[in-house]
């Protein structure tokens, strides 16, 4: 899900394909882990309790004075068996040397999703959904942004295990992607700045451009490999575990003011156990402007239809 925060307002279900729905992301013999910077294709009853992200924006490695820690909660409901909503929170604490420091809420965001197509032989499937970022939910003193914003996205994952059997140890390979466009809710805003010389204050204008949202992952899941290509007497630790590297992108769309394309790339692993998941990741900038320092990613990740699967693990309508 991702660098994560999700989302919902108002939704569009996308009726295209008649399909089966399943917890877990699953379709065939392939299991979709949830990713931890971007948002994966399933409509499930799950929980990400917590994921920690720790960065450092300082003008070179070793610059230490802009250490920026979030820790976030997000909670996915299933409404119907294809149809579910997903809430994200969290808070941010941000350390400088030499000077105060700051912390407080990020921006609520919500999620509506529509898990429209599972093709089990091909182990494919897709959802659409739309994000919504509540604006002047958080706090602006960490970066929050006063404008929400809507973000319609389409959501794939895709396994090779439908390649021929002489590539069978490519048959473990998988990816999922997400891709989005941003709409701000208000495109230009004004702020006013007093200089501190004269006294004098100024009107000013910043542009909040809409922004096309992609992301990514490739996963190689030692599972599958284990279950349905070869059982190569691993340890149970290695056996449950999922190498992955996933790329996250945001670029404006419109004219931002200078704003430039950002993103990250994310080499990791997740450990999947039979009732929660345990993933981390490095993030690398990926362009001029996410900076030169590396972060972590860390997320720990509950599935409630397995711990829960009379109660919170069911959908509100239907069996």
């Amino acid at each position: 899900m991702g660098h994560p925060t999700i989302a919902a307002g108002a939704a569009f279900i996308l009726m295209v394909l008649a399909s089966t729905a399943s917890a877990h992301g699953i379709a065939g013999k392939r299991v979709f882990p949830t990713t931890l910077t971007i948002d994966d294709p399933a409509v499930s009853d799950e929980a990400s309790l917590p994921t920690i992200t720790h960065v450092r924006h300082g003008a070179t490695g070793d610059d230490p004075a802009n250490r920026q820690t979030d820790i976030t909660g997000e909670w996915d409901k299933r409404i119907t068996e294809h149809f579910g909503a997903a809430v994200n929170y969290g808070y941010t604490t941000i350390d400088r040397v030499g000077q105060s420091g700051a912390s407080g809420f990020s921006n609520l965001n919500t999620t509506l999703k529509y898990e429209f197509l599972q093709n089990a032989p091909h182990e494919l499937l897709m959802s659409a959904g739309v994000t919504r970022s509540w604006g002047g939910t958080g706090a602006q003193r960490v970066g929050a942004s006063p404008i929400g914003s809507t973000t319609p996205t389409l959501y794939f994952g895709k396994g090779f295990g439908d390649l021929p059997d002489g590539a069978s140890w490519l048959k473990p390979f998988a990816i999922t992607g997400t891709f989005s466009y941003q709409f701000a809710d208000v495109r230009t805003r004004s702020t006013t700045a007093i200089d501190p010389d004269t006294g004098i204050s100024s009107l000013m204008f910043a542009n909040n451009p809409n922004q096309l949202v992609m992301g990514l992952s490739v996963q190689y899941s030692t599972p599958y490999l284990q279950a349905n290509i070869r059982d190569l007497g691993l340890p149970d630790f290695l056996r449950r575990i999922t190498p992955l590297v996933e790329f996250a992108y945001t670029t404006p769309a419109t004219g931002g003011s200078g704003q430039n394309t950002v993103g990250t790339i994310a080499p990791g692993f997740i450990y999947s156990a039979n009732s929660y998941q345990i993933g981390v990741e490095a993030l690398i900038p990926a362009t001029r402007a996410s900076g030169t320092n590396v972060g972590f990613i860390a997320q720990a990740h509950f599935f409630f239809d397995d711990i829960f699967p009379k109660s919170l693990g069911r959908p509100l309508f239907g069996d």
